[in-house]
């Protein structure tokens, strides 16, 4: 069984380098088509329509399914044939179609000959592998490492495959460094070995320049050329702009805020235009709707920042900018770093030692965008929101309560995103007392009082992302300058004096 496999592995070898040099019936390009019909008919009309000599045997049987256009005779032959396990020769212009079997009592009765190849561009030893896998079951092959040479006893068909392969392998390499500029050397290197087989090249890597050497032939590396173009690019880059909100609720928004906004007719001049958000928010993120999500174009964007100032108590925590590479991870932590102490024991000595370690908890988002067609870009979201809280039967420990979601949304270049519906409580004790009678001790308590405050919020997290290009990265420059010079009340003048605008590279 395992000599019929090989057998087998040897006439799909010859299937594939045979007879090119045997004389070709045709060496234009042909196109056949066929379903389902007779085998014997697709090759007599093939004949016929390339004026071809063809001998079938009698043992050629079943049906075969083809469609190719402008392929080279001896690859439409092994199309045909070879799914059906059978072989052709092109001998004196002479098609001949056998099955497996008289192939190999073809090959078994073919006279030997024996043939001297000299390599001058490679190392004969490199193709050993390759020698043995090509030669025949009564073949012989040796090697003269000295000179260089392979020497073949096998049959004419075989020995002229053999000169084939050769004239293909046994070309002039030459060397040549791939400097990358953006992709990672050691990454692409692992795809430039899967293309250049062992014995068609070699290929190193410098990982101090990251640089990719190469040395093959010359259409290898035009090949190679080709690859590097569009491996090495400069990757997308989006810029996420968020704005973070704190609004104190009143007792009319118990429930959060009413997304339902329309200016009275009564409105002085300035104020926001109606807007309708409840339609912006059809999901919650997390059962009992501690997390909401929605999107708003860039107007509606204004006006419900306009809303939020001119009829809440809000405050800014937080309006980070953060430039990620297409389809990163970008973190932004609004928060605090809380202390714990953790206790260990050293194994040498046994002495146990304590160490102070910090825990951050506040608002967290992991923001993943992928940029897609269209302007469009795919968000993974990932909100947490963690508040710290001692526990005195532990030790006065550090205890951490969470609230976390994920979802992705596909938003628009330019597009926000908005995550409300995080209410949390802030309690507070103001102590009041009448100054010096309030500090006596144990009567002082008669001049002093405490208040306790529980006050309520809704943290509101805008996220509004923005694709870069190599032509609006100006653009971006000049709103933050401008941004600036609005915050600070700054002339374009002044800033124009401090940063040369022309030249700097953009501000984010």
């Amino acid at each position: 069984m395992k000599k019929n496999k090989v057998t087998f592995i040897i006439v799909v070898l010859t299937l594939i380098f045979i007879n090119s040099n045997l004389g070709s019936a045709y060496q234009g390009l042909v196109s056949v088509s066929a379903e389902n019909e007779e085998l014997t008919n697709v090759l007599y009309k093939l004949a016929e329509d390339y004026d071809l000599n063809i001998v079938i045997s009698k043992s050629i049987t079943g049906n075969v399914t083809v469609k190719l256009s402008d392929v080279t005779l001896e690859d439409a032959l092994t199309a045909i044939l070879q799914p059906n396990n059978y072989a052709y020769s092109i001998e004196a212009n002479v098609v001949s179609v056998y099955s497996y079997a008289e192939f190999q009592q073809i090959e078994r009765f073919s006279p030997l000959i024996t043939r001297v190849f000299t390599l001058q561009n490679i190392d004969v030893s490199s193709l050993r592998r390759t020698f043995h896998s090509m030669k025949s079951t009564r073949g012989k092959m040796e090697l003269n490492l000295k000179g260089n040479q392979v020497i073949i006893t096998d049959t004419p068909d075989k020995i002229k495959q053999f000169e084939k392969v050769l004239k293909e392998l046994d070309t002039k390499r030459e060397l040549k460094k791939y400097k990358l500029r953006y992709a990672n050397a050691s990454e692409v290197i692992d795809k430039i070995v899967q293309l250049i087989p062992e014995d068609r090249g070699d290929v190193f890597l410098d990982e101090r320049t990251n640089s990719v050497v190469v040395r093959a032939a010359a259409p290898l590396l035009q090949n190679i050329d080709e690859l590097i173009k569009g491996w090495d690019v400069q990757p997308k880059q989006v810029l996420i702009i968020a704005k973070i909100l704190e609004v104190t609720l009143d007792k009319n928004q118990k429930f959060g805020i009413d997304w339902e906004y329309k200016s009275p007719d009564t409105a002085k001049k300035g104020d926001p235009a109606q807007i309708d958000l409840k339609g912006a928010f059809p999901v919650n993120l997390t059962d009992g709707g501690i997390f909401q999500i929605g999107t708003l174009n860039s107007d509606d964007y204004q006006i419900t920042l306009e809303m939020l100032e001119s009829h809440t108590d809000t405050e800014v925590l937080s309006s980070p900018r953060v430039v990620v590479i297409d389809d990163h991870e970008a973190n932004i932590l609004v928060g605090s770093e809380e202390p714990y102490i953790t206790t260990s024991t050293d194994p040498d000595t046994g002495w146990v030692y304590e160490e102070t370690k910090f825990k951050s908890v506040g608002l967290k988002l992991v923001v993943t965008p992928k940029i897609d067609e269209d302007n469009y870009i795919t968000m993974k979201i990932h909100p947490e929101v963690s508040s710290a809280r001692r526990v005195p039967e532990v030790d006065n420990a550090l205890a951490i309560d969470t609230t976390q979601a994920d979802t992705t949304m596909m938003v628009k270049d330019g597009e926000t995103i908005v995550l409300g519906g995080l209410m949390k409580d802030i309690k507070s004790n103001t102590e009041k007392k009448i100054p010096i009678l309030g500090d006596i001790p144990i009567l002082g308590w008669l001049f002093r009082s405490t208040e306790k405050e529980i006050k309520k919020t809704e943290i509101i997290v805008f996220i509004t992302p923005h694709i870069l290009t190599s032509e609006n990265r100006e653009d971006m420059s000049r709103k933050e300058i401008e941004g600036v010079m609005e915050r600070s009340q700054t002339t374009f003048n002044l800033i124009c004096e401090e940063v040369d605008f022309e030249q700097e590279e953009p501000i984010f």
